[in-house]
């Protein structure tokens, strides 16, 4: 798992909500720093660094809800960030099954292989298959410019 990115020029006796503007825009940036990896797909890792990045980023939106107005635009920004999660995690859990089964299949019977590498075969379907809606989500961000859209409502 990435290491979080540091925030820099937040102390106790900075403004709060500079302090939240600081946390959430650099959260974002580490979630966002992921985005390459995630759609060239080879390395399962980046998902799950992308998936992690965009929970810390939603833990400090929550915890710092009251610092934003209007709420309707922070609940808009908020709810964007949870689908990021959501969509991700499909896709990450596939992975993960994946993986398990590629490091099990030469632990089982021989007899049993088959079996092992088939369902492999189906879970690589089914993964390439949540890979769409993600896909979908990234051109939707993009259309809709997310990442400008939600800088400019948190920049300091």
């Amino acid at each position: 798992m990435a290491k979080a990115l540091a925030v820099k020029d937040i102390a106790p006796e900075k403004n709060l909500e500079e302090c939240a503007r600081r946390i959430i825009t650099t959260r974002l940036h580490e979630m966002m720093s992921f985005r390459e990896g995630v759609i060239d797909g080879t390395d399962i890792e980046y998902v799950h660094d992308m998936r992690v990045a965009s929970r810390r980023l939603r833990a400090a939106m929550r915890n710092f809800a009251d610092c934003f107005a209007p709420k309707k635009e922070f609940r808009r920004h908020l709810k964007q960030v949870e689908r990021i999660t959501s969509t991700l995690g499909g896709v990450r859990d596939l992975d993960v099954l994946i993986d398990r089964f590629q490091k099990d299949v030469l632990t089982v019977p021989v007899d049993a292989q088959i079996g092992v590498q088939n369902l492999i075969g189906h879970l690589q379907t089914e993964r390439k298959a949540q890979r769409t809606p993600m896909f979908k989500m990234f051109e939707e961000l993009d259309k809709s410019n997310f990442e400008e859209k939600f800088l400019r409502f948190f920049e300091v």
